[in-house]
């Protein structure tokens, strides 16, 4: 070892080995072997019994540690022949790893003391530092005040106490247990650089620059009601970062085990000035020191001279260390990396020992017969999918109901298998009347969006992923806008039309219509891939009612802010539903829409809410928002289909496609259609608005001139209105006898009846560029005498 660190493995077995023959190199000096040949000739065997290996022969295979542990082992069954001192060592790793982390506090009390023998120094009376017997009670009671704490000295410099060569009080346990105070001086001398323990402390100590300095006062005792005089009490202090661990060595003639020392130095005072007196320590026992074999993280700061030589098998289960077991082989324990369970379930340790598994590898090593071969031992099982981690094998994720989904799916699949079959109706069917007043290019637009509203049902399908929720939402809102947005320009040029009570045309034709709808498909797919972007859906866990782990879409504030957007824009299309409600309109095409955006406002703000209570934290369920999403896409797609082509269909096949031209069977007049005046006299002009409401939806030539010959009908229905209304109030105030009223009267008649068409044409009004014919002698004949 000697100071090498070593990390996750141990395929630097060369330095192992140049370690282990220094080893058996010094075993001839370190120990004083007897005159008896026998025993001289079995320790030699032991010491020389590392092979010279060159490195190009080397196996991974060597137990480089075992081969570590028996040297130890060797030293501590010889310790009663073995060379006063400190000089074996095994190097910096171990001490570092643990001693700075677990036996601090004890170090402490080291660095306690030294402070304490230098104030004593500075100032005790000349009785109190020439009392041995105040330095052995010292040492002794550090170590009967810790457990953890085999032995304590304080080891003075040359000639720093009386006419002493050396002094040391040395305080340890005796394998009775009894506590044996001694001075270590006499057994060897510790002045040379062998000591580490004495040598590094005395180094330091030679930085005086380095030690901080403490001012305080004193106030001694006069008599009974009095002190003397406060004096300034300044000194030297030491504190743990100055103080040293030593390397782990065989300390023969103090402890006789395997140890590791804490020193730090403290100081005399003499000519105005604080000089090295000596050093005060703590012995830590090496078997109270845990061997760390788990491998060592690649940040750590400490070497690990052990780490990475621990059995577990990797596949399976990682490696943690076990405190208490002491310095040896199998301080560690075999747990389950994530995902994986231990297979004893009724073990109540859940993991495998390590010093079990130490037992088998070196009946491997042997070739003896092992479990440690056997694969499935000291393994441990694969968790469920979807488990992080678990105690069994157990389920720890919802299993979806494929049933119940594969069901709902073949539903929505046979479903959309009508919406092809619509498309070609529309074609097959475009020039009946009832298909024709409804605009059959925005009917397929319908269709079209109505198809995107029935994907996320498909994809929604599966389980759930990134993708699957990035398309959800695209088709979701893609449809949307596209199937209810041409609805709601279908009412909103109705309304315009049903405003306009005059014979003038308000022409709104499809391509307007489209090029606003394609305005806002492409604000929603703006919106759609800003989300998609900046605010990717991701895939949320949840619990179930029963505790199991659930994976579905998450819900945040871009599918808040789409879901409000959804609601406006159909609170908007409400609003047209109602300005429209008495419009004429043939074959009541604008009441199915409006049924159709109620329905769907309604139910879409159910679905919001209830989406809520879908969501974390409340148990989420898959299945459940599955089949909500396939309730509200019926209860709304599938109704507005059958509200815009259910009636048409009916219609057309109840006539075989041959429509009436005249509307005798198709039209259905509105109930808000009322005469004008009396039932003698009236006019119904609810056709004349129904015409022209419908005329608007025809984009090709031939529609167009039947367009215009329903307009002039309206005008000349106009004429006739106005002519009645004249003939009327001539009655009328013939009756009270008003003949100045009277003569005006029937003279704006007669101007009438006069201008004539071929004597006047400028008189005729124009539509489009062609000039409109009034007939008024029809009307003269009509008109109530």
């Amino acid at each position: 070892m000697m100071g090498y660190s070593y990390r996750h493995d141990m395929r630097d077995v060369y330095h192992w080995l140049c370690l282990l023959t220094s080893f058996s190199h010094s075993v001839s000096t370190l120990f004083n072997y007897s005159a008896d040949p026998p025993l001289f000739s079995s320790l030699t065997n032991i010491s020389y019994n590392v092979p010279q290996t060159p490195i190009s022969s080397i196996s991974d295979d060597i137990d480089v540690v075992a081969e570590f542990l028996k040297i130890v082992a060797q030293y501590e069954q010889n310790k009663e022949t073995c060379k006063a001192g400190t000089e074996f060592n095994l190097g910096e790793g171990v001490i570092k790893q643990y001693g700075k982390n677990r036996f601090k506090q004890q170090a402490l009390v080291a660095v306690n003391r030294a402070n304490f023998l230098t104030r004593i120094w500075r100032k005790a009376e000349p009785e109190v530092v020439n009392s041995e017997y105040l330095f052995y009670t010292q040492v002794r009671n550090i170590v009967e005040g810790d457990d953890e704490i085999f032995a304590a000295g304080n080891c003075y410099d040359y000639m720093e106490f009386k006419d002493y060569y050396l002094f040391c009080p040395y305080s340890y346990r005796m394998e009775d247990g009894r506590i044996n105070v001694k001075d270590l001086s006499i057994e060897y001398d510790y002045l040379g650089n062998t000591s580490e323990f004495f040598y590094s402390a005395r180094v330091n100590a030679g930085k005086l620059e380095n030690f901080n300095f403490t001012n305080g006062t004193t106030q001694f005792r006069y008599n009974q009601s009095d002190h003397w005089e406060t004096e300034i009490d300044s000194s030297i202090t030491v504190t743990y970062q100055d103080g040293h661990w030593s390397k782990p060595y065989f300390d023969c003639g103090g402890g006789n085990i395997w140890m590791m020392t804490y020193t730090v130095p403290f100081f005399g005072y003499k000519n105005g000035t604080f000089k090295f007196k000596g050093t005060s320590g703590i012995d830590i026992a090496l078997d109270k020191v845990d061997i760390d074999q788990c491998p060592q993280p690649d940040n750590a700061k400490e070497p690990n001279v052990f780490a990475g030589s621990a059995r577990c098998k990797p596949e399976t289960t990682k490696c943690e260390p076990l405190r208490g077991l002491g310095f040896k082989r199998g301080s560690y324990k075999c747990v389950c990396q994530d995902g994986f369970y231990f297979p004893f379930m009724d073990h109540p340790d859940k993991y495998f020992n390590g010093s079990e598994i130490e037992n088998e590898y070196e009946k491997k090593t042997k070739g003896e017969y092992n479990k440690y071969d056997d694969p499935f031992s000291y393994q441990c099982f694969m968790c469920e999918p979807g488990c992080v981690t678990c105690d069994g094998p157990s389920p720890c994720v919802l299993t979806l109901n494929w049933v119940l989904r594969s069901i709902l799916l073949a539903v929505s699949i046979l479903i959309l298998c009508g919406i092809p079959l619509l498309v070609w109706f529309t074609f097959q069917y475009r020039d009946v009347k009832v298909l024709k007043a409804a605009s059959p290019v925005l009917m397929r637009i319908i269709l079209l969006g109505a198809f995107f509203l029935y994907c996320p049902l498909i994809v929604g399908y599966f389980e759930a992923s990134v993708v699957t929720c990035i398309l959800r939402f695209w088709f979701r809102e893609i449809g949307f806008s596209i199937s209810y947005g041409a609805l709601l320009l279908k009412t909103w040029r109705i309304s315009v039309v049903f405003r306009v009570r005059s014979a003038q045309r308000v022409k709104i034709s499809d391509g307007d219509l489209i090029k606003r709808l394609l305005l806002i498909t492409f604000v929603c797919a703006a919106y759609l891939t800003a989300r998609t972007i900046a605010g990717t859906p991701r895939v949320a866990e949840g619990k179930h009612v029963n505790g199991l782990k659930t994976y579905q879409c998450s819900s945040d504030w871009w599918d808040h802010s789409a879901a409000i957007a959804e609601l406006l824009f159909l609170l908007w299309g409400v609003r047209l539903c109602i300005v429209v409600r008495k419009a004429p309109s043939e074959f009541n095409e604008s009441r199915f829409i409006s049924w159709a955006i109620y329905n769907e406002t309604l139910l879409s703000l159910f679905l919001n809410v209830s989406m809520i209570f879908l969501q974390d934290p409340f148990p989420a369920n898959p299945d459940l928002m599955y089949l909500v999403i396939f309730i509200h896409t019926q209860l709304t797609t599938t109704v507005t289909l059958t509200f815009l082509f259910g009636s048409k269909m009916y219609l057309v096949y109840k006539y075989r496609g041959k429509g009436d031209s005249n509307g005798t069977h198709a039209t259905m007049l509105n109930k808000s259609s009322k005469p004008t005046f009396n039932a003698k006299h009236s006019v119904n002009l609810g056709s004349s608005y129904s015409n022209n409401a419908n005329c608007y939806n025809y984009t090709d030539r031939q529609d167009e001139t039947e367009c215009e010959s329903l307009l002039e009908k309206d005008i000349q229905e106009e004429f006739r209105r106005l002519y009645t209304q004249l003939e009327t109030l001539k009655q009328r105030n013939m009756k009270i006898g008003n003949r100045h009223l009277q003569h005006k009267l029937s003279a704006m008649t007669e101007a009438a009846q006069k201008e004539s068409p071929k004597n006047s044409p400028s008189s005729s009004p124009l539509l489009n560029g062609k000039r409109v014919i009034i007939n008024l002698d029809l009307f003269k004949e009509s008109s109530p005498l």
